[in-house]
């Protein structure tokens, strides 16, 4: 019995010991990090790894090589929707007009900005890669850089176009795995959804009382964080539960003003006969997508005129408040 009572005992002792251990090695990795309540708190908005953080700290320009990306998710994930769930990224990690969407295909080589979410989406065209684009433009920010890709040879590329252009000052550039990326946008999509779908049940349950929004607001802080985050965005969000629910199905269908009836078909197609996604088809479903890139941005700026004005607007030299619409403003001069 004195044994069993020793054994229990040195167990109880070598736990204490490694949690110990633990919390002193974390602590001394990480000096500065906030207590840890206030960490679990805003962990919502600090799901990437340490090359977003890298991003933040270095004011960075992200650029992503979104068919290689969408090749990770083995092309199940849509142009549309990859669009919509990097721009509801963007928002909530306060990224606007810092990323650039970099995609393969296109009849014509031309950039174009959509002012909700401050993106930047460029076109190969017929004669280049994405990779070409990439490697050429990465030094042209003057800023550090951060690319979302996992092609080896582009990387080389990106790395020695930074080293030339860039190697009499502290500019540096900076890798992100595509699979990181997208567990990412994965994570944030499915907590909006949950979100919706909860304020909707309580909706119907309770009605628009007083007493539903302090409940919730009790018992979901973390998650309502989230929409109390996009509404600073969108500024439409008084706080009651129509209006959240207004404000998060504007999230949720972002993609569908990018729809087109040719790609839909095509799309219910290869899900009723299991079509795998080839190079043809990205060469159609890029254009088709190019089409409603182009149709969209210029309905958010209020027409071509719109676009010029804010190309007067736009630092050219990308030191203004809008680096992707600057860059946008580079590719178009590019084709003059």
């Amino acid at each position: 019995m004195n044994l069993l009572g020793l054994i229990v005992s040195l167990l109880a002792s070598s736990s204490n010991q490694r949690t110990s251990d633990t919390t002193t090695s974390t602590a001394s990795s990480t000096p500065n990090t906030a207590p840890t309540s206030k960490r679990r708190r805003n962990n919502h908005l600090n799901l990437h790894n340490k090359a977003l953080k890298w991003c933040f700290q270095k004011d960075a320009v992200i650029l992503i090589d979104l068919e290689n990306v969408r090749g990770k998710s083995f092309f199940h994930l849509s142009h549309r929707e990859m669009l919509k769930r990097t721009a509801l990224w963007t928002k909530l990690y306060n990224l606007e007009n810092k990323v650039n969407i970099i995609v393969d295909h296109g009849s014509e080589h031309d950039g174009y900005y959509l002012p909700d979410g401050g993106i930047g989406i460029i076109f190969a065209g017929l004669d280049l890669k994405a990779d070409d684009i990439l490697a050429r433009d990465v030094g042209s920010f003057h800023k550090n850089i951060a690319v979302v890709t996992s092609d080896n040879g582009l990387i080389a590329r990106c790395a020695s176009t930074m080293n030339r252009v860039h190697a009499s000052n502290t500019n540096s550039i900076h890798f992100i795995k595509p699979i990181d990326f997208l567990k990412d946008l994965e994570r944030l999509n499915s907590r909006i959804e949950v979100e919706k779908a909860r304020l909707e049940k309580d909706g119907a349950r309770n009605g628009k009382s007083e007493h539903l929004v302090k409940r919730i607001t009790g018992r979901r802080r973390r998650s309502q964080l989230l929409y109390k985050h996009l509404a600073s965005k969108e500024q439409e969000c008084d706080g009651d539960n129509e209006n959240n629910l207004v404000l998060l199905d504007k999230v949720i269908t972002y993609d569908r003003q990018f729809e087109v009836d040719d790609v839909l078909a095509w799309e219910k197609d290869r899900n009723t006969f299991g079509w795998k996604e080839k190079t043809g088809d990205r060469v159609f479903l890029s254009e088709q997508f190019r089409l409603q890139v182009e149709r969209v941005s210029l309905e958010q700026t209020d027409s071509a005129i719109g676009m010029k004005k804010r190309r007067q607007e736009a630092s050219l030299d990308s030191s203004g408040s809008s680096s992707s619409l600057a860059y946008v403003v580079r590719v178009k001069d590019r084709n003059v």
